[in-house]
């Protein structure tokens, strides 16, 4: 069984300041599980047909767009956030573009988009963190440098223990934390040590099930440790299911059924989908369900439409005048007041384009 969250740790975790120690956020809304008859009953948008391509401006975004700038003010200020909501959620931040970093959460989001409510349960969370901890506590995996007091603290359990509670699972030798009550893992999922001395986010021990999907949830036995685990596949835009590309008819987290495997975290598009790449798999955003297509003409892969009235990447955009930021979200101007929001407009410096902070 494949373990996204170990693969995606060693290859996005960078070094950074050290963080404060939050509580999590527990949801597990978003999980889709079949009824009786065996048909499925979901409220999330990734259950509902899409018989026609949508106007943009009709299709909600993740957040609104003050909530979009508290979290993307946390991206900015937090050297690890960027990367732990790619390995959670799939959904590609951006820590130096600030408008960007917006567009993606405040932006029309397409309906058929896998998982929107749960990833949108996330950002809102997010974006009540407060701090970075609080903030990467929302997520399923957190990247955290060394420093971290979760992990300095912890003396010669630094490198793998439980939170006291058991929500958390410190792996800080390899620079990350494991939320186990956030909607990734499978309800009643906690901190549990397997057979070989690993911890991980399991909702028991001596494993004896095969890996199966009920729902959106995909329950299996960790590889080396005997424990039962169950996951989300939603959470970061997978379904649960056999691919159709393999032939092991064993099922597992895949991209629209088939395994798309990657390697460099990043975006590109494929058509009209845009591919966010989370270091293991690809996860996608399909443009023309917003009545949109997929550019990378200024490097990354976002959905626009022919009558945007501007980029993210334009020379106006990230401009401060004052207080207000000026900002790309969804193809249309918007002004942001940062003083609105508790915050200054910073002008850009370096890599980092002007923002609130």
């Amino acid at each position: 069984m494949r373990r996204r969250a170990t693969v995606l740790a060693l290859a996005l975790a960078a070094s950074g300041a050290g963080l404060a120690v939050a509580g999590s956020c527990t949801t597990f809304n978003g999980v889709v599980v079949p009824a009786a008859d065996g048909s499925s009953s979901d409220t999330s948008p990734e259950a509902t047909p899409v018989e026609a391509a949508p106007e943009a401006s009709t299709a909600p975004g993740y957040v609104s767009l003050a909530e979009a700038a508290r979290v993307c003010s946390l991206v900015f200020e937090c050297p690890l956030l960027a990367s732990s909501v790619l390995a959670s959620l799939a959904v590609p931040v951006d820590p130096t573009n600030y408008s960007l970093c917006v567009h993606w959460l405040a932006a029309p989001v397409p309906p058929d988009r896998v998982g929107f409510a749960v990833q949108a349960q996330a950002f809102a969370c997010m974006a009540q963190g407060g701090t970075c901890a609080g903030a990467g506590s929302c997520l399923s995996l957190e990247n955290v440098a060394s420093t971290d007091p979760r992990c300095s603290d912890a003396g010669a359990d630094a490198g793998e223990h439980c939170a006291e509670d058991g929500g958390a699972v410190y792996r800080c030798a390899q620079g990350y934390l494991l939320h186990c009550g956030s909607a990734y893992y499978g309800p009643g999922s906690q901190c549990l040590v397997g057979q070989d001395g690993t911890h991980w986010c399991a909702i028991g021990q001596n494993c004896s099930v095969q890996p199966s999907c009920i729902g959106t949830l995909l329950e299996y036995c960790g590889q080396s440790n005997n424990l039962t685990e169950s996951v989300n596949c939603s959470y970061d835009g997978y379904t649960c299911d056999v691919a159709t590309n393999e032939d092991s008819g064993t099922p597992g987290c895949n991209t629209g059924h088939v395994v798309k495997a990657c390697s460099s975290a990043g975006t590109s598009c494929s058509g009209d989908v845009v591919e966010v790449c989370d270091g293991y798999d690809d996860s996608e955003f399909d443009c023309a369900a917003v009545g949109g297509t997929c550019s990378a003409k200024a490097g990354p892969a976002l959905c626009v439409h022919a009558d945007d009235a501007c980029s993210p990447f334009d020379s106006d955009v990230n401009v401060c005048s004052g207080s207000t930021l000026a900002l790309c979200v969804g193809g249309k101007k918007e002004a942001l007041d940062c003083a609105s929001l508790g915050m200054t407009c910073i002008p850009g410096a370096g890599a980092e384009s002007g923002h609130c902070g």
